[in-house]
């Protein structure tokens, strides 16, 4: 859809949207248009964690990767990994590729058994994910933080981002990462994918990796991409109910030209080049497990004054 906004959001939508973001449990709110930041509220300014946003920080460095002739997104895992790291016969898991594992068509289950199939069969596979972490200090020699402020966190200035280890383990044995970071951090990362890829005139990131990205991955959800999602899909699926489809885009409030790394407590980082928008958003940890009010879509029925 075409959004009804002047190229200029007014100050008495911001003025909304900031309280509505203080009174539902936001940590952070930075929105950003034309390259100005015209809100900047913290309620909470320490580092929280943005679980599945982390998805779209890490495909970003899986293409700067690309671009330093470490890997290729067809590459077969088994290129990089010892085989029989699933539980998939022998030649089910030669078809696994960085791309597969990055569009959630692993025809897997979250002990890596076989549960549908692979390049076709769409499911939020959130423990092979993590393998790709595995393989980018494999070839780097680097942890996670370390090739991260290296390539992205250093230059674009992302003084409080940092990977941290979850409990959980991988069927390797090898601890989950999560990632903790601000709106104002994640705020660069919009940026940045709004600039197609450039920083202050360099080039982090190649702008035809961005394009793959955030295009549709699979024919089961084609709004999620290369763990990106897409606002101009005619259905979608959403994690953990991937039996579903549900019609219509994931915002049907919001451009259809917005793309998002979203994540639980709708922590999300969303950009919406028409409009040269950025908007990040961090939550409040919910350690009482208090239910909560849907933040996502009243949000961008305010910015864009669109009930």
């Amino acid at each position: 859809m075409t959004s009804p906004v002047k190229t200029k959001l007014g100050d008495e939508t911001l003025s909304r949207v900031v309280e509505f973001a203080r009174a539902n449990h936001s940590a952070q709110l930075i929105v950003m248009q034309a390259g100005e930041t015209i809100v900047n509220a913290s309620f909470d300014p320490a580092p929280v964690d943005v679980f599945a946003v982390q998805k779209g920080l890490l495909s970003i460095l899986i293409g700067i990767a690309e671009e330093k002739y470490l890997l290729e997104p067809c590459d077969a895992i088994n290129h990089h990994l010892e085989p029989e790291w699933t539980n998939l016969s022998p030649w089910t898991e030669a078809s696994l590729t960085i791309e597969r594992l990055m569009a959630m068509t692993t025809g897997m289950d979250d002990e890596l058994n076989e549960l549908g199939t692979v390049g076709e069969s769409w499911r939020y596979d959130n423990t092979a994910y993590h393998y790709l972490k595995k393989i980018l200090s494999l070839h780097t020699g680097m942890t996670l933080n370390e090739l991260s402020a290296e390539w992205l966190f250093g230059p674009l200035g992302m003084n409080e981002t940092r990977w941290m280890d979850r409990s959980r383990l991988l069927p390797d044995g090898s601890k989950v990462s999560g990632l903790a970071s601000t709106a104002f951090d994640l705020a660069k990362i919009g940026q940045l994918v709004l600039n197609n890829g450039k920083h202050k005139g360099t080039r982090i990131v190649p702008g035809h990796y961005l394009n793959q990205m955030t295009a549709p991955g699979s024919k089961q959800n084609p709004a999620w991409g290369y763990c990106w999602w897409n606002n101009n899909q005619p259905h979608h699926r959403q994690p953990y109910s991937e039996h579903k489809i549900i019609e219509g885009a994931i915002l049907p409030q919001a451009p259809s030209d917005l793309v998002a790394a979203r994540g639980l407590l709708e922590n999300g980082l969303y950009i919406v080049p028409g409009l040269e928008l950025v908007v990040a958003r961090t939550a409040r940890p919910n350690p009482s497990k208090e239910r909560r009010e849907r933040f996502e879509q009243p949000f961008w029925e305010l910015l864009l004054d669109n009930p």
